[in-house]
């Protein structure tokens, strides 16, 4: 047979089972679901609350936005630079974030908290150093929020 024609046949085949084995792993991933709520009025916050998605913990002492789930066009993404993520957690208190990968090996997630932040509400950027199935725990105070999301390249 033609290496010509071998050649384009491999490729589609390469990409066909590339993107399935990345379909099935993101299928895989135990993500954890975001829920539809009002977040907490808060001074830091210039617009009046209103419905989005969030991740909240049992108690909702601690809630992360999860403004990817509003959109198909936007998503968690691996790299520099990094994903802007939004918190409400017990006024004034030191917000800690850290995540590990749990479909492959990866360091760990990196995290930026600035300090001083006086009321419950706390800006964040996480950076994904790999795409994949990633678990975030955040802590403040004694308060813990764990989840699950799927991290594009």
């Amino acid at each position: 047979m033609n290496r010509h024609i071998l050649l384009p046949v491999f490729f589609v085949i390469s990409f066909a089972l590339i993107a399935c084995s990345s379909k099935s792993a993101k299928d895989s991933c135990p993500l954890t679901e975001p829920v539809w709520l009002k977040p907490p009025a808060d001074s830091a916050v210039l617009n009046e609350p209103v419905f989005e998605y969030y991740l909240v913990n049992e108690d909702r002492s601690i809630w992360a936005s999860a403004w990817w789930a509003e959109s198909n066009q936007y998503s968690l993404h691996a790299g520099d630079e990094g994903n802007k993520i939004g918190w409400f957690r017990p006024a004034g208190a030191e917000l800690m974030i850290t995540g590990q990968r749990l479909d492959g090996d990866a360091p760990p997630l990196e995290a930026e908290v600035p300090c001083c932040y006086p009321t419950r509400f706390q800006v964040s950027g996480v950076y994904f150093p790999t795409e994949g199935c990633w678990e975030i725990r955040a802590r403040a105070e004694d308060k813990e929020i764990s989840f699950v999301v799927w991290v594009e390249p």
